[in-house]
C-alpha cells in the first residue's frame, strides 16, 4: 500500500530577491534569486550601507552611518551606530520579527565591528549578519 505524501500548505520559499550581481543562471538563463533568509540577509546589508538621500524614489532608506563615521571613535558614536542600524531595520524591513544588534569598536584600526542576529516571522529560522564599517577617503 503506498501512502501519498501530503502536499504543504503553503509555497516552499517564502522570500526571494534577486541578487546584486544580477547574474544569471547557465542551464535557464533566469536571473539567481537569493531566497528566504539569504534574501533577508541581503537587504539588511543593503539598508545598512545606504546613505539616506542616496536612492532617489526614496530619500528616506539608509542608516546614514556614512557620517557617523566621521565622528571620534568612542561609546556614544557606538550607541548611535547601533540605534541608527535598528530605526532603519524596524521602519524598512517587515520581514524581521526579532532583532538584536551589536556594535563592537576597533580602535587600534578605525573600524566597527557588527553583528546583527535576527529571526524571520514567517520562516522559523535565525540569521546572523557580520560585517565591518570603516571609513573610506
Amino acid at each position: 500500500m503506498a501512502f501519498r505524501k501530503p502536499k504543504p500548505l503553503g509555497p516552499t520559499v517564502t522570500y526571494s530577491d534577486f541578487t546584486t550581481s544580477f547574474a544569471r543562471n547557465v542551464v535557464s538563463n533566469d536571473l539567481i534569486r537569493l531566497t528566504d533568509i539569504n534574501a533577508v540577509k541581503r537587504s539588511i546589508k543593503n539598508l545598512v550601507v545606504t546613505n539616506k538621500n542616496e536612492r532617489l524614489l526614496n530619500p528616506r532608506i539608509g542608516a546614514g552611518l556614512i557620517a557617523l563615521l566621521f565622528e571620534p571613535m568612542g561609546p556614544i558614536v557606538t550607541l548611535d551606530i547601533k540605534e541608527s542600524i535598528a530605526d532603519t531595520l524596524r521602519e524598512f524591513e517587515p520581514r524581521i520579527d526579532k532583532l538584536s544588534i551589536d556594535v563592537t569598536p576597533d580602535y587600534d584600526n578605525n573600524q566597527y565591528y557588527v553583528t546583527i542576529v535576527f529571526t524571520m516571522a514567517a520562516v522559523p529560522d535565525t540569521g546572523t549578519v557580520e560585517f565591518t564599517l570603516n571609513r573610506i577617503r
